[in-house]
């Protein structure tokens, strides 16, 4: 089992890197090919069709994991019902992104895109109804490899559309194309461990409803401060320039957030298998033994996006000061997301959801009078300093709930490491300014990383035990 376990890990690690991979160049590519403008004007079509979608999923995909992972769950039963209402879901209200956008400032422009990308999300949304399947197993080599699927297509039609000069509304046509491979994968792949058809029983609709409101009410207040920034930069005039260098800079950021994301997709089994059998000392240990991961990736990681951020955005492209200079801010916020992460799926775990959605709305709402307030005035860096804001208060929010409901406080040992490695690592980029920054980013990595090890930080085994958590009991 080890050694299956290990082989699945390095296909998940392998695939998510490569996916990212594709999905850099073709961010490369579309500034390329349609300029910092061109990607403003795209950005702010998928962040609207976007808050559509969160709405179709509802927290529907947190709730399948939760529902088809507990003990003597018919998971055939509950998945037929969720596919039949994520799809309803998604008909409805997907229908409404192109139809309101000829009212919206600043999105109205894009309505044509808004329109293409709405399908696009139809097919992201449906597929992701499946993900809990893989995640219970802790078996996502299918999900990956969709993933990365969806992204090589989009990549090569890119390719296509920049090289025949076909426009923008044929760029979202290759988006939609990539993510109808994906969804088409994961129905196949879930077919292999499930019956699955839609089933329309009210009794498990109400239940899956009752279950899944708090988060997706709270998911979607989560994403009023964390896409509410670029619409309200279109809302209020900013320009597309202006917004495609603050997308540019947030593209870093979605790279970096996907990685606590894609690993508490994995955590959030055990986890709720662990609270629902009482097993506090196997839940705490999954909780600590992730922060600690955390800690190492993100500390680092905000610091060196305040001393590095202008040389890397600048090497994607030379106009892109603006962006680097954004995510001297936008870094550290991407760093509390790996926290908020942690402890928002934990809050799933220990089924605090309602608990949980007070703090999402107060956010919400300081996050919209922030952006009202100041985004007019200060554009781009209003928008990135009301995201640290909100997401420092949500991450504080997040905490105090699970701490309170487990009575436990992370150790700290690891993080105080991280601190320290980090230090050593500013040092050394400080102390020899001036260098290439392919030279200078790999050099400061590794400097960290001989720090950390130095401090007695994790030995290769151990971080790899860390993406092979313990494989709960399930019938496959």
């Amino acid at each position: 089992m080890s050694s299956a376990l290990a082989k699945n890990s390095a296909l998940q690690v392998g695939g998510k890197l490569l996916g990212t991979l594709f999905g850099l160049v073709t961010f490369y590519l579309l500034l390329q090919y349609f300029g910092t403008a061109g990607y403003g004007l795209i950005t702010t079509a998928i962040t609207y069709v976007t808050i559509f979608g969160v709405i179709v999923d509802f927290g529907l995909t947190l709730t399948t994991t939760q529902m088809i992972s507990e003990h003597g769950a018919n998971e055939e039963k509950i998945l037929g019902n969720l596919l039949a209402l994520r799809v309803l879901t998604a008909l409805v209200f997907l229908s409404i992104a192109p139809i309101s956008a000829i009212f919206v400032p600043g999105v109205k422009d894009v309505l044509v895109l808004v329109s293409i990308i709405t399908a696009t999300t139809f097919f992201a949304s449906v597929a992701q109804t499946f993900i809990g399947v893989f995640q219970k197993r802790l078996a996502l080599g299918i999900p990956v490899l969709g993933e990365m699927l969806n992204r090589l297509v989009a990549l090569v039609l890119i390719i296509l559309v920049g090289t025949a000069h076909l426009g923008l509304a044929a760029s979202a046509v290759a988006f939609t194309i990539g993510n109808f491979v994906q969804f088409a994968l994961m129905l196949l792949g879930t077919a292999r461990y499930v019956k699955l058809r839609p089933r329309l029983e009210w009794k498990v609709w109400r239940e899956i409803i009752v279950r899944s409101w708090p988060i997706g009410v709270s998911i979607f207040f989560n994403l009023l401060y964390l896409k509410g920034d670029i619409l309200f930069m279109a809302f209020f005039h900013r320009s597309f320039t202006e917004i495609g260098q603050y997308g540019s800079a947030y593209k870093v950021v979605d790279v970096m957030t996907m990685i606590p994301v894609t690993f508490m997709g994995l955590m959030l089994p055990l986890l709720s298998v662990a609270w629902s059998e009482k097993n506090r000392e196997k839940f705490d240990r999954h909780l600590q033994q992730t922060f600690d991961i955390f800690a190492m990736i993100a500390i680092p990681f905000a610091v060196g996006s305040i001393l590095l951020g202008v040389p890397v955005m600048t090497a994607v492209k030379p106009d892109l000061i603006l962006a680097g200079q954004v995510l001297s801010v936008l870094g550290p916020a991407s760093a509390v997301v790996f926290f908020n992460s942690l402890y928002g799926h934990a809050v799933v775990a220990v089924k605090r959801q309602r608990v949980m959605l007070l703090g999402y709305c107060f956010v919400a709402v300081v996050a919209i009078l922030g952006y009202v307030l100041y985004i007019p005035l200060y554009g781009a860096w209003a928008a990135a300093w009301v995201t640290l804001i909100s997401e420092s208060l949500i991450g504080l929010c997040s905490f105090a709930v699970v701490a309170s409901a487990t009575r436990r406080w992370p150790n700290l040992l690891s993080l105080g490491r991280a601190l320290i490695a980090t230090a050593v690592m500013s040092a050394s980029i400080l102390l020899i300014p001036g260098l290439p920054i392919l030279v200078e980013l790999p050099l400061a990595i590794m400097v960290y990383a001989l720090a950390l090890v130095a401090l007695g930080g994790p030995k290769p085994k151990h971080v790899m035990a860390l993406f092979m958590p313990d494989k709960p009991s399930v019938e496959v």
